[in-house]
């Protein structure tokens, strides 16, 4: 059996800024194109403006995800039949 390795990312201390995206391609030497690491943004709340002051206050929030494809021997995704939601099988890259 081959290791599997994983990959720890503290969302609640997460800023976005895709350093381990750039990490990740760094590491494996990946061409321009190909990512195996991604990181998804998620948003949700507003603006409002207060009747009586005018003054605007908001109740925005942001939080990020880190993921990957975590180079699995026999990866599920790659087996469903719906192909709106198939990943592509690919090899590792060499190091």
């Amino acid at each position: 059996m081959t290791k599997q390795y994983g990959f720890v990312v503290d969302v609640s201390r997460c800023t976005g800024c895709r350093t381990c995206a750039v990490a990740c391609k760094d590491a494996h030497n990946l061409p321009v194109g190909l990512n195996l690491r991604r990181v998804l943004e998620e948003a949700s709340g507003s603006w409002r403006q207060d009747r009586m002051t005018g003054a605007w206050h908001q109740d925005v929030r942001a939080w990020y995800v880190s993921i990957a494809c975590n180079h699995c021997e026999n990866p599920a995704c790659a087996r469903r039949p719906a192909p709106t939601v198939r990943l592509s099988s690919m090899k590792r890259p060499a190091r």
